[in-house]
This record gives structure tokens, sequence and C-alpha cells, in this order.
């Protein structure tokens, strides 16, 4: 079949679906997307609630819990313990399919009946307070982020230790504020960069030991704002220079400076074969791909790790599957917050299951549907009246509505990447909810803080700090998650005063935004090579208006690499 343009049936612009594309969708055996990829990515989003927390009963036990779900959630959520446990049993929530019915609308009837867990962690140790993660020990505010330990308010940590206030890193140990960056250790406010060591305020830098607010060095030693120096000179520089708020602020701006006359390549990442995207790393013919590692024959998909031929992924693992979200599923399609599926359509919150429709929080399960056990025949002939049934509804090849969704708009992860007011949310038909005022008592304000760790007392641990954002009114309307106070734990404590960094003026969600800023946006726009005399095109994410000089790759490589 040759390629087609189509109208997005919710924001009613043309895409283009290419002939490849519809091979890949017959493959596994679903229609054509009627929504466009970017209001397909959106509508992914508004399933996925990451980072805000509430307090909240847990409807089986009744202790207090923290959970993704607000207390206006009228489903029911459990503590882990419950969940996990044999006390209740998702067959019970179970119910025959109505053919009279849509099948969004049984589907979320079924969804509303089947408790929820608190938060989205398996397999972990002293790691309650994570979301979305598993395989994790003595972690704590983690999104994401698999097979790491003592790691702090991190997002996309993945086979890391000690490392705190960082986004996407993997092999990473004692770290801070890192982002994008893999194998690095003992060092702070690395951005882009992999295999450096004892190092702070680097941006896109490789094999660097003991080097210090530098853009673009490779495999170098003791150089300090891109310059080289003695041993002696760089060790006397690194200690009088005083890690406190103020001056790290102002050594950014300096790195920043360099960065602008530095050459950028067009995308960020390294080992990468004919594919488009940004934050790219072992990627081979990734097309659309934006902060993907470890993939080949992908497109249109975000935050995928580990994946093969797959289509429309957000935050997933796979092989061979379609408009899947925060899963590992293999040949199976729609598919939500799961652990190893495989051969399933429609599923929200189950694990190790295989040949499942239309069900939500089974575990080890085969063969059912809507929650309800049948044989194998009896199977697969009644997926086949439900998607005809489906077809004529318009349900079929549709991820799950945004209006079916357990949480609110401004609780998912679509407010970051599609943000909206609360009157565009309402107007399209999504909710909002209204965080109650919170009424911390006020030990400190940011500019009452210590300004070095040195200064900083074990009292510190029993005060409540006024997070520095709630200063700014325009930032109010930019950091609408911010949570206006925080305390410092123990662990974090400890951290600081091992790598000698300052407290932190701010709250850990607005720290989150920060770092979220500091990347390129998930679009692409077509450029030509900024080196003089170079006629390359390319697909990049750095806007034209940018001030950054953007090189194709060759060029890249010949003058930086």
């Amino acid at each position: 079949m040759n390629s087609e343009t189509k109208q997005c049936k919710n924001c009613k612009q043309d895409f283009v679906i290419e002939s490849e594309d519809f091979d890949f969708y017959e493959k596994i055996k679903v229609p054509a997307p009627t929504f466009c990829p970017n209001c397909r990515y959106q509508r992914r989003l508004t399933n996925r609630n990451e980072w805000i927390f509430y307090a909240r009963e847990c409807d089986l036990c009744k202790t207090q819990m923290v959970t993704i779900h607000n207390p206006e959630y009228v489903g029911k959520v459990y503590c882990q313990p419950c969940f996990w446990s044999d006390k209740w049993d998702a067959f019970d929530c179970g119910a025959e399919f109505d053919f009279s019915r849509p099948f969004f609308e049984q589907f979320n009837e079924l969804r509303l009946r089947t408790p929820r867990i608190a938060m989205a962690n398996a397999h972990s140790v002293n790691s309650e307070y994570t979301n979305q993660s598993e395989n994790n020990k003595n972690c704590y505010l983690c999104v994401s982020s698999g097979n790491s330990e003592n790691c702090l308010y991190g997002y996309w940590n993945i086979y890391s230790r000690d490392c705190v206030d960082s986004y996407s890193v993997e092999k990473c140990e004692r770290g801070y504020e890192l982002i994008n960056c893999t194998k690095c250790s003992r060092g702070a406010y690395l951005e882009n960069c992999a295999d450096c060591t004892d190092s702070y305020f680097l941006k896109d830098c490789r094999g660097c030991i003991n080097c210090f607010g530098s853009y673009g060095l490779r495999s170098k030693s003791y150089y300090w704002l891109n310059e080289q120096l003695t041993v002696e000179e760089y060790k006397k520089r690194f200690k009088e220079f005083i890690f406190s708020n103020s001056n790290i602020q102002n050594f950014i701006l300096k790195l920043k400076e360099i960065e602008l006359t530095k050459p950028h390549k067009y995308y960020n990442g390294q080992k990468v074969l004919i594919s488009t995207g940004d934050y790219l790393e072992e990627a081979k013919f990734a097309r659309d791909a934006f902060h993907c590692r470890h993939v080949e024959n992908i497109k249109h998909c975000q935050d995928t790790w580990f994946a093969k031929d797959v289509c429309d992924a957000t935050e997933a693992y796979g092989e061979l599957s379609f408009e899947i979200e925060g899963t590992t599923a293999v040949r199976s399609a729609f598919i939500a917050k799961m652990l190893n599926v495989s051969d399933s359509y429609y599923l929200d919150l189950c694990g190790e299951v295989h040949n499942l429709f239309g069900c939500v929080g089974l575990q080890k399960k085969q063969y059912c549907i809507l929650n309800k056990q049948y044989t194998k025949e009896e199977y697969n002939i009644l997926v086949l009246k439900i998607t005809e049934h489906m077809k004529k509804n318009g349900e079929w090849g549709q991820f799950f509505p945004a209006s079916i969704s357990s949480f609110a708009y401004n609780e998912t992860v679509a407010q970051d990447y599609f943000p909206l007011t609360r009157e565009q949310v309402l107007e399209q038909g999504y909710k909002w909810y209204t965080r109650k005022d919170r009424e911390y008592k006020i030990d400190l304000k940011p500019d009452e803080l210590p300004k070095t760790i040195i200064e900083v007392g074990d009292s510190i641990l029993e005060k409540t700090i006024l997070c520095k954002t709630q200063l700014s009114e325009n930032d109010k309307q930019k950091y609408y998650n911010c949570t206006t106070a925080f305390k410092i734990t123990k662990a974090e404590l400890d951290f600081y005063r091992s790598m000698g960094l300052p407290l932190p003026e701010r709250c850990f969600h607005d720290r989150r935004q920060d770092r979220m800023a500091k990347r390129n946006s998930r679009k692409l726009w077509h450029r030509h090579c900024m080196k003089e005399g170079c006629t390359n095109e390319f697909e990049t994410s750095y806007t034209p208006d940018r001030p950054e000089i953007v090189y194709c790759e060759q060029c890249y490589n010949n003058e930086v690499a």
C-alpha cells in the first residue's frame, strides 16, 4: 500500500501514514490510526500520573498511605501490601461482555471496580515512595527507574547508585544534577556526558577526568572553562571554589557562554544509525524517537528502552507492539502499566499474562475477557465478536480515551508536554483537579538557609523550608505542581555532606521542572548545517531561532569528536 495523508480526528491537522506503517499495522492486526502521532502521544500521557502524590486511606486495611490517586478518585485504591496480597481476587470484579454497550464504557466500569495500587512499584526494597519503577533498593521519590540503589528524586535512573536530582542516567554513581548521562561517577551538574569522573559543570563531554566548567571535551583531564591547566593549578582552583547556590548559578551561566561559541551536533546521542529524533543511544532505524536507548526499528516513541519493532510506545519496553504505555509488551496493543504481557489487547495494571482482552489487575492469567475466565476456544471466538462490535462503534484501534483516565489532566505527564489551562482542559472534556491549599508552618525561608553545607547542622532535618519558587508569581504559573515547602531527609543530608554541595532552595517538583526545561523539545524542524560550505540537511529538535551553532554529524565529528 502507498503512503496516505489523513486528517487527525482530534486536532484536524493532516498527517502522513507511510507504506511501511501499513505493513506494521497489518502485521499486528490493528487498523491504521485516526489520530496524528502528537495527539496519540498526548492521549497516552493522559493515562500517566508520575509525580503528583496524595495522602489517602487504603480501601482495604484502612491505613494511611501515599498514592498517585487523589482523594476524589471514586475507585478503590490499595496500599502495596494489600494490593499484592491474596485478600482480594480480580476475578470478583469481572463481567460478561454486553454487546448493547460500547467497549470503553464497560472497560471503565471494570477499572473502577478493580482496586488500583497506591504506587506502581514492583520488586523493590525500602522504596515505597517510588512510582512506575521496579527492582530498586533504598530509593526515594524516583519515577520510571529500575535496578538502582540509594537514589533520590530521580527520573529514569537505570542501573545507577547514589544519584540525587538526576534525569536519564544509566550506570552512573555518586552524581548530582546529572542529565542524560551514562557511566559517569563522582560528579555534579553534568549534561549529555559519558564516562566522566570527578568532574563538575560539563556538557557534551566524553571520557573526562577532573574537568570543571567545560563543553565538548573528549578524553581530557584538568580542564577549567575549556582551558588546560596543570594538575597543581587545577587542584588549587577546585579547592578555592565555594559550592554555594549563588556560585553554582554563576558558573552555569559561564558554561552557557562557552557553549554558545561551540558547534552542537543536530541531535543529542551516540551510537545511532539512520534515525531521527533526539536523546538517542544505541538506536538503529528509530524514527521520530525521543529519549530512547537500545532500540531498533521503532517509530513515534518516547522514553522507550530495550525495544524492537515497536510503534507509538511511551515509557515502555517491548517487541512488535503498538500504542503501549508504561509496560513491557510483546505482540500486543493498547496496553497500560503492565509487566510482561504478550498477545493481548486493552489491558491495564496486569502482570505476567498473555492472551487477555479488556482486563484490569489480573496477574499470571490467560484467556480472560473483562476479568472473566474462558477456554482458549471460547476466548478466540469472543474476541473476534468484540472486535467487530468495537469497529462498528469506532473504538477498535483507539487507545484508552482521556475521558476515562483515572487522573485529572493536570496530574498527568500530558501537562508537562502539552500544557493546558484549566479552561482549555474542561472545554476539551478532560478532568481538572484542584488540590486543597497546604497549610505548612514555615521554619526557614530560602535566603535564611546556610550558604554552604559545612554550616548545616542536623537540626535542619526538623525544619520546614519555604520553596523559593513561591516568591515569584510568574514562576507559580510555570511550576504548577510546586509543593510550596519541603524538608531535607537524612539520606539527602548525608549525600550533600559527602559531595560538599549546598542545600537546595526549591522543592523537588520545581527542581525536576528545571531539569526538564534544559532538554530540547520533542519536536523536529528541518534545518541546514551551519558549517560554512556544508550543504547537508537534517531534522533536528533545535528550533531555527535557537542561538546554538548546529552542525550535521559529519561536520561536528570533524571539529569536536
